[in-house]
């Protein structure tokens, strides 16, 4: 069970105090809020205020009171504002300034190269006449000025290395007042004190929002645009690989024709921005045969995803090592027809649960429960379950007729307790032996220290309906038992295996789902089948997902199904046999021969 920590909007920590010096300024962390409803408008405010023509908003307006001249709009109008919008703004702003920030000084003036975090002035914050500023790096960057926020004209904000202008808020304890001719990115909001306006400089653009409920926003001959934002990440599991994000390349394309910014290599959470207008886009990787490729979050199957204008969505690609513990290669014990067929192949099968899941208060006790299960056609000897982050695992029950040998009707339980002091992600194996195989299942499992939040878990059974094939192969069936063991329900849960296709990749309308929307709960098992050929020996590996609290989990299962190697032809008799008779006619022919020389000797 595999489960990665999926909040995408919180930079790497990074502590450093603003200097005067040419290299890049950096800050402490930043969180983004959560804009609600209020992330699909260009402009909210009490007075819309706009007298000139040619200016455009590309998202949604509300206002109390209307402009003179009405700019196009290519969202939805809305007057008055809904109070609900208020709402949204008050919490968004809440999250801001409460905020710890890196102090830039009292009356500062921006330049240079900013990286993610959070950066606060006592007083005002300007930027002066024809300055570029460049925010580099992907994640959340802050600006709070303890007074007004102001621009000279000619004033560029610039996004490099990732930087998105869905993750940019600048949040002035005055008033906001940009300059002419600015190309100006971000999420405004206005003051804090009643009537303080946002006002934007003629022919300026913004790729941004501006926030202003209860106050006074003025455009002029403008262009706002609100972002549309596109997140890749990647993710990689690995039981025995040793690749990481950074080893893959991947791609984002509209009609076949890389955006800006692609190829690029993949990062993990938060992943790369990408900036981009509204349409449909494919986002696809360089394989590797090492290693399993899945979809998902808001990406289908295939990597295609539709963006409408506002939209802030997520595409994660997940590889999963296909590098399994080299079995021990067995030897043919009976001999049938035109080949050799081999004995049954052990599967096993481990859940694992910890409890707590959350630790929100801080450091504590978590006790993993494991449990080992035959799900195979013959009994396991040798088995054990390991944990990476957790010693001893220690067996506890389940050895019903105590021959320590792991039968088809008993499941043995583990358990390993210890303390937990930060979040964490620790991974389980299981191993049993038969018939000179090793088969072997692992089981990861999140905790989360510090926070209110409680992780998911997904657990996938895989079991084919035969284990050997005769020289030749044939057809397999798989049977797949998808289920939540944990408490949150699962969201966008999908279900693929690497050699074996018609799965459905993301689920939706599942017969398992009892109440039908589309979550998997704890009490549901949602099953699937897949056949295919096989011809050689085959390991596959089948891969589960879901999504619950900002976090994903998922899960593997391998199964191996051997196909018997090409023998002696069919005389009815195995090889062992056939070797037995050839001895015993040899040993005739040495007696009729020595009979007959025995007669000519006597009759000289």
């Amino acid at each position: 069970m595999k489960i990665f920590n999926k909040i995408t909007i919180v930079t790497a920590l990074t502590v450093a105090i603003v200097i005067g010096f040419g290299g890049p300024n950096v800050a402490l962390a930043a969180t983004a809020p959560d804009l609600g409803s209020i992330g699909s408008y260009g402009v909210t405010s009490h007075t819309f205020t706009n007298t000139t023509v040619g200016s455009t908003v590309n998202g949604d307006v509300c206002y109390t009171t209307g402009p003179a001249t009405t700019p196009t709009i290519t969202g939805a109008t809305v007057s008055p504002c809904d109070p609900a919008r208020e709402t949204e703004q008050i919490n968004a702003l809440s999250v801001l300034n409460t905020q710890a920030c890196t102090s830039i000084g009292t009356n500062v003036v921006l330049s240079g190269t900013y990286t993610p975090g959070c950066y606060e002035s006592s007083g005002t914050m300007n930027i002066t006449l024809g300055t570029t500023v460049t925010l580099n790096g992907a994640g959340v960057y802050i600006f709070k000025a303890g007074g007004a926020l102001t621009t000279g004209a000619n004033v560029n904000i610039v996004l490099t290395g990732g930087a998105s202008a869905s993750d940019v808020f600048w949040a002035p304890v005055g008033a906001t007042t940009l300059g002419a001719n600015n190309a100006f990115v971000g999420n405004i909001f206005r003051g804090t004190a009643a009537g303080l306006s946002i006002t934007l400089g003629n022919a300026s653009t913004l790729l941004g929002r501006l926030i202003a409920f209860g106050s006074t926003v003025t455009i002029d001959a403008n262009t706002i645009t609100i972002p549309t934002t596109l997140r890749v990440e990647k993710t990689v599991v690995n039981s025995t690989g040793t690749a990481v994000p950074s080893d893959f390349t991947l791609y984002v394309k509209s009609g076949g024709v890389d955006v800006a910014g692609s190829p690029a290599v993949g990062t993990s959470t938060p992943g790369t921005s990408y900036t981009l207008t509204a349409g449909t886009y494919v986002v696809s990787e360089d394989a590797t045969s090492s290693y399993t490729s899945i979809f998902s979050g808001d990406c289908d199957e295939n990597g295609s995803i539709t963006l409408s204008l506002g939209d802030d969505k997520i595409c994660t690609i997940i590889n999963t090592d296909i590098a399994l513990p080299a079995p021990v290669t067995p030897t043919p014990s009976v001999s049938k027809g035109g080949g050799y067929w081999n004995a049954p192949l052990p599967l096993i099968n481990v859940t694992k649960i910890p409890k707590p899941l959350a630790l929100p208060s801080g450091s504590g006790l978590v006790t993993y429960t494991y449990t080992a299960t035959n799900v195979g056609k013959v009994p396991m000897r040798g088995v054990w379950v390991k944990d990476n982050l957790c010693n001893p695992v220690t067996y506890v029950s389940g050895d019903i007729n105590k021959d320590s040998m792991l039968d088809l009707s008993e499941s043995w339980v583990y358990s390993c307790t210890k303390t937990v002091s930060k979040t964490e992600t620790n991974m389980a194996t299981a191993h049993g032996q038969a018939n000179g195989w090793d088969g072997y299942d692992t089981a990861n499992a999140t905790v989360v220290v510090g926070k209110s939040i409680i992780p998911p878990l997904i657990h996938v059974l895989k079991t084919p309906n035969i284990f050997v094939l005769p020289a030749g192969g044939g057809e397999v069936v798989y049977n797949y038992v998808v289920t939540n063991p944990g408490t949150a329900p699962l969201s966008n849960v999908s279900i693929t295996d690497d050699k074996c296709t018609g799965l459905p990749g993301r689920v939706k309308g599942h017969p398992g789902d009892l109440n039908k929307n589309n979550l998997l709960e704890s009490n549901e098992s949602w099953s699937f089948t897949c056949k295919t050929n096989i011809t050689t020996t085959t390991t596959n590996i089948s891969t589960a997902v879901g999504y619950a609290n900002g976090m994903i989990a998922i899960d593997i299962s391998p199964a191996t199904v051997a196909v018997a190697a090409p023998g002696l032809p069919n005389t009815g008799f195995g090889p062992d046999t056939m070797l037995s008779i050839t001895n015993i006619v040899s040993m005739i022919i040495i007696a009729v021969l020595s009979f007959l020389l025995g007669q000519k000797t006597q009759k000289r």
